[in-house]
């Protein structure tokens, strides 16, 4: 199946309220010692490089610079300390617009002692054109385009 359109159909069965969804963009599952908890808002921004977090009623998770950190602390203005994984394995793509906006997509699969998950994210209201440009990127790095 193509990535464009697995995308769109795990988003569709998000948006359906299945078992496992978390919102409209982010699809999977996260736990926080050994509870599942609800992801309530997707956040990508910028720093040196494109970032993610992930809000929940138990802290902030953040995907930044090819690590994880965990922040109890939902109003904490820092990203927490990062995370010791013992499996980290991530696909992802995003950007930065002209007007400071960020976008975010991909997946984490990981396990980092009380904090672990597999997700598939898609936030900040992609466009179709940075769909696209995302599609391209990816292709690219996997050796299969020219």
């Amino acid at each position: 199946m193509r990535p464009a359109l697995r995308s769109a159909l795990l988003l569709a069965l998000g948006a359906c309220g299945r078992p496992g969804a978390q919102s409209r963009e982010v699809v999977g599952t996260l736990t926080v010692d050994g509870k599942p908890v609800t992801v309530v808002a997707c956040r990508p921004d910028h720093a040196v490089h494109v970032y993610v977090e992930l809000v929940t009623a138990s802290g902030v998770l953040r995907f930044e610079d090819a690590a994880l950190y965990w922040n109890p602390d939902r109003e904490a203005l820092s990203r927490g300390p990062k995370l010791v994984c013992t499996k980290l394995d991530r696909s992802w793509g995003g950007g930065t617009r002209m007007d400071g906006s960020s976008y975010w997509r991909g997946t984490l699969d990981f396990a980092c002692g009380a904090v672990s998950g597999s997700l598939t994210l898609d936030c900040g209201n992609i466009t179709p054109e940075e769909r696209g440009s995302l599609d391209d990127n990816r292709r690219k790095a996997l050796g299969s385009g020219s």
